[in-house]
């Protein structure tokens, strides 16, 4: 496991792992996932006299590393039956099937699809291309959409301490204070737990946001944050990761930031192994992340 740590006035930060600088490397082979569609490795062919794409719309050309279910839309020209999705230096690119004509152009195929990019997508400018292909299997020129890869904003709060991983798996952060009260799955926030991804009225304590894909019923998120509004205790933070099970998976890389007053301060990655969904998965379960000292 390795370990980044960015130094704050605020916080002194203690990391129980190799203060090494390096970016954690993810197995999947792909950055952009797309949902239902067809991945078929390298880039697609350049034109070969196919039809075009016609128009191409997305609200927001802005995404970010993790981020799930994000909507694409277009119209094609006759005679498509499909469309290419490439993002430019990708292992490969993803075949979507043209659907019905879209009302505003009921001459036109039409194609829609959820776009998903790796918890790993380096950041900075990308472009995607996009190319219609007919039954025969020609493909047709290429039309571009730029966007662009930048960190999400935290969830508001003066700490934030952000799990996240990249495959269907079911992670369990756990959270410990300077008073060991352990906030996670069980216990989602401190005196009184409030209603999932709501905090609790009027409390200065954590609370955690979501138990993503519980009991392996998978929603597409990945992520789970604990999220200290107004006032976090100073001390000892012990953050922890616990395999509750690989959902299927071989393996489940993760990765754990920490937020203080919107800038993060000290991250950690790791990898769960099917080993490690053995045994107890109560209070104080999971592999040692990170342990803070915050002043």
């Amino acid at each position: 496991m390795r370990s980044r740590v960015c130094g704050s006035l605020l916080l002194t930060l203690c990391v129980l792992a190799s203060c090494e600088s390096a970016s954690p490397e993810s197995p999947l082979s792909a950055w952009l996932r797309v949902a239902g569609a067809q991945l078929v490795p390298g880039s697609p062919p350049d034109d070969q006299g196919g039809p075009a794409v016609q128009s191409i719309m997305i609200l927001q050309s802005q995404v970010w590393p993790g981020q799930q279910d994000k909507p694409m839309a277009g119209t094609l020209q006759q005679g498509a039956s499909a469309v290419s999705l490439f993002l430019d230096g990708d292992s490969g690119h993803y075949i979507v099937p043209a659907g019905a004509p879209d009302l505003t152009a009921p001459e036109l195929p039409s194609f829609g699809a959820r776009l998903a990019f790796s918890p790993w997508l380096p950041l900075g400018p990308y472009t995607l291309r996009l190319q219609a292909t007919d039954e025969a299997g020609h493909y047709g020129p290429p039309s571009t959409q730029s966007l662009l890869a930048a960190d999400e904003p935290p969830p508001a709060g003066v700490l934030v301490i952000s799990l996240r991983w990249e495959r269907a798996a079911d992670l369990d952060l756990h959270v410990t204070d300077p008073s060991g009260q352990e906030i996670w799955a069980r216990r989602k926030s401190g005196p009184a737990s409030p209603a999932p991804g709501r905090p609790p009225p009027g409390t200065e304590t954590g609370y955690l946001d979501i138990d993503s894909n519980s009991l392996c019923v998978i929603d597409g998120r990945q992520q789970e944050n604990v999220v200290y509004r107004k006032l976090a205790a100073s001390g000892r933070y012990q953050i922890r990761v616990d395999t509750f099970s690989l959902c299927g998976q071989s393996t489940a890389y993760w990765q754990v930031a920490v937020w203080s007053l919107g800038h993060q301060v000290a991250s950690a990655s790791g990898q769960s192994l099917p080993a490690m969904t053995r045994g107890e998965h109560g209070q104080g379960a999971g592999t040692l992340a990170l342990d803070l000292e915050i002043p």
